[in-house]
């Protein structure tokens, strides 16, 4: 994992990531985009993109618990969690998380 061009911590990286593992597959990815994949902008939510291979029925648990350990780390900080999972129809925001962003799992 390489956190050149992103603005956060590498500790809170690695908490995110920890949440993340604990709530979705082995074989998932994650990713980080929006401002603080922007080492020209200031402030700004966390913006995170996922890609899973649980279907509709598993993603909304997965999601809701991954926003709550994030919610209890990082205290009423702002998170956007964009969740692309199993037979998902395609949607602009993918493509836009993955080119502008950067890839943390």
């Amino acid at each position: 994992m390489s956190l050149k061009g992103i603005r956060l911590k590498s500790s809170q990286v690695s908490v995110i990531c920890s949440a993340f593992r604990s709530c979705f597959l082995e074989n998932d990815h994650l990713w980080l985009f929006g401002s603080r994949a922007d080492l020209s902008k200031k402030g700004g939510d966390i913006d995170l993109y996922a890609e899973t291979s649980l279907d509709v029925d598993e993603v909304l648990s997965a999601k809701l618990l991954f926003a709550r350990k994030l919610f209890l780390e990082f205290d009423e900080r702002k998170i956007d969690i964009v969740i692309r999972y199993k037979d998902a129809k395609e949607i602009p925001i993918y493509k836009q998380a993955i080119a502008s962003g950067v890839q943390i799992i």
